[in-house]
């Protein structure tokens, strides 16, 4: 019996089949061409997680160079920089969408391949908010905070509603596809007007005066920011439709569906509180606290499609999700105590990153073991390679 799989649910990781709907007409009419000629440029012998890995890789060089240039978010980098963010998630994007193609050509096709895409998945998602921010100028407040809810968000929604249904879903519109090739297009553009373009009003972009003192106003990070949550609404919207309409069709009770949503709410009122009672976790350790909150909703969203490749209950309880709580008590304990916060602040930031970097690196490397050993197979390389000559 392993830490996070019992001997009971292994036998169900056999019975596992991958299931997707892609509505994206991008997707359909020009990606997957792509994607499907590109992926015959890696060697048979190039394990699908491998894949993934590399593509993790150039986001990782993306959130360096934006840790050497502009760790303060405010500031303009180089104008080559912008072009390798922009080059960096495109890649990114393409080795994430062939590392399943690659796993059908190599036959490793399984659920640790899933698994193993959504926990990179999970945490390239705040490093991407992370990237953005520094691209247009967020710096470290409340934007910031509130476009990283609005990413996991849609992550933990989707994969929620790929447990309650089966069916990992990507809508007309969709953060993986069109999202992403948005973001490229801005980096893009960012790299020839620069940063402060996101802060220029459309009428002075334009040259152009409405006459309307508040629509001169308006920049394109606002518009953008809207745009997130107008996006986000619609997500919510469409992930909730079909869950109940999943759940209704098989006879099962929605409202238990529903309740899985709540972790992720509760986990954020505790972020948002913790934020506001004491804003130095943010304007003083910015980094460590994108990375404390992202490391602790890939834990909860690994948790979740875990169970949904086990068939196993959903998780609703993961301790990381206390921490930002834990933190707010030591806030107002330094307070009492000392009349001070600074060293209590710096103590439960360097607590919080150490708890969520050791639970997930755990989460990730203990469920990897416990899946290779019991298929017996090999997760960066290929242990059992495709018998072409069978084809043949």
């Amino acid at each position: 019996m392993g830490v996070f799989i019992d001997s009971n649910s292994l036998e169900n990781l056999k019975k596992y089949k991958y299931s997707a709907e892609d509505h994206s007409l991008i997707s359909k009419y020009v990606l997957k061409h792509f994607w499907s000629r590109f992926v015959l440029l890696f060697p048979m012998w190039l394990a699908p997680n491998l894949v993934t890995l590399i593509g993790f890789f150039f986001v990782l060089v993306n959130v360096f160079t934006v840790h050497y240039y502009d760790p303060s978010l405010n500031a303009s980098a180089p104008s080559w920089a912008y072009l390798t963010y922009a080059l960096g998630l495109f890649l990114y994007q393409t080795f994430d969408a062939c590392d399943g193609g690659q796993a059908r050509r190599t036959g490793q096709s399984g659920p640790l391949g899933e698994l193993f895409d959504h926990c990179v998945d999970a945490i390239n998602t705040s490093l991407g908010v992370y990237i953005f921010a520094s691209a247009s100028n967020l710096g470290y407040g409340w934007c910031l905070v509130l476009a990283q809810f609005a990413t996991l968000c849609n992550f933990y929604m989707s994969t929620w509603e790929e447990y309650n249904t089966g069916t990992l879903y990507l809508s007309a519109f969709s953060g993986p596809v069109e999202g992403i090739l948005i973001v490229v297009f801005l980096f893009i553009l960012v790299s020839f007007t620069g940063p402060q373009i996101f802060h220029t009003s459309f009428a002075n972009i334009i040259g152009v005066n409405t006459g309307i003192s508040y629509l001169n106003m308006i920049t394109p990070i606002q518009v953008y920011l809207v745009f997130g949550v107008v996006a986000l609404g619609f997500n919510i919207r469409s992930a909730c439709v079909n869950v109940l309409k999943s759940r209704r069709t098989r006879g099962l009770p929605t409202r238990g569906a529903l309740s899985g949503l709540i972790p992720f709410f509760a986990f954020y009122v505790s972020v948002f509180t913790w934020v506001y009672v004491c804003p130095a976790v943010l304007t003083q350790y910015g980094f460590p606290f994108l990375l404390i909150v992202g490391l602790s909703n890939a834990f909860m969203v690994g948790r979740i499609i875990l169970a949904h490749l086990t068939k196993t209950d959903f998780p609703y309880f993961h301790f990381v999700t206390l921490l930002p709580s834990v933190c707010i008590l030591l806030h107002f304990l330094g307070i009492a105590i000392h009349g001070s916060i600074a060293s209590f602040t710096f103590a439960s930031v360097y607590m919080s990153l150490g708890v969520c970097t050791v639970t997930y690196g755990f989460f990730v490397m203990e469920i990897i073991n416990e899946i290779t050993t019991y298929l017996d197979i090999w997760c960066l390389t290929i242990k059992h390679p495709k018998d072409v000559t069978k084809q043949e």
